[in-house]
């Protein structure tokens, strides 16, 4: 089975602001709107879809990942084998949503489609592309396990697999799951904002230049080099209209790892 992420969701308040910020700094185009007022845009790989925030939907903010699959009855093999109890659910479908729906052992939702979420069968995006997603949860060992055994994504170098993050691939993304705040703070490590936010915590572009990049980025977006990194250089942090965080590398970045 072919498993690859090639979504991410945002809700919002104001998706249109969020659309143009992407394709207005970061290079993306727009694929679609609903009657609702959901808008997704493309890097060419990736579909992020900034979901208009009402009732029946979460606080604004990350939302959820989205992994494109070819084989839904494999799946279904794998989730008995791997993950008893995570059952697909039906989903929308359409640009917008996945056809199913499965939840990963902390119950965060990861959206699921046989159709790569609009997208053609690219294999990869042209710069400025999407390469990074990071989600901080506890237990963070059986959620990489869970990604790792039901989707087939490939655990990084040894140096990138610790208590307080272990890294999975699926060939173009860099998956980083991050132990929780209170991890953290039960081993005496450094907390940031990565630990912070539960659940879709932050996503990466890889870019040409993240310093050239964000010199053009509006100051609003607070634009600043991730020193707490140990190769910093071409490394940022910045942050769009929502106050979502998103970190830019300079190419190669993530997929050098």
């Amino acid at each position: 089975m072919n498993a690859a992420i090639r979504y991410l969701a945002f809700v919002s308040k104001t998706p249109h602001k969020l659309a143009h910020f992407y394709c207005q700094h970061l290079g993306m185009h727009e694929l679609g709107r609903s009657p609702e007022g959901d808008i997704s845009v493309g890097d060419g790989f990736y579909n992020l879809t900034v979901l208009l925030h009402r009732d029946d939907r979460a606080e604004p903010g990350f939302g959820q990942i989205g992994i494109a699959v070819d084989d839904v009855k494999e799946l279904e093999d794998r989730l008995r084998r791997h993950a008893p109890g995570a059952e697909l659910q039906p989903d929308a479908g359409g640009l917008h949503f996945g056809e199913y729906c499965v939840k990963d052992p902390n119950g965060y939702p990861v959206a699921i489609s046989t159709t790569n979420f609009g997208m053609s069968q690219a294999n990869e995006a042209k710069l400025p592309a999407i390469v990074h997603a990071a989600v901080c949860e506890p237990s963070g060992e059986s959620v990489a396990a869970f990604f790792s055994n039901v989707f087939g994504f490939a655990k990084t170098s040894p140096r990138m697999w610790g208590s307080s993050g272990r890294f999975v691939s699926d060939g173009q993304t860099n998956l980083a799951v991050l132990a929780s705040a209170g991890e953290m703070r039960a081993q005496g490590g450094h907390i940031t904002p990565d630990h912070v936010k539960q659940g879709l915590n932050h996503f990466g572009f890889e870019v040409p230049s993240a310093e050239q990049l964000t010199a053009q980025f509006p100051p609003e977006a607070g634009a600043t080099q991730r020193t707490d990194r140990p190769r910093p250089q071409g490394y940022y942090r910045a942050w769009d209209p929502d106050g979502n965080h998103f970190d830019l590398r300079s190419s190669p970045g993530w997929r050098a790892e």
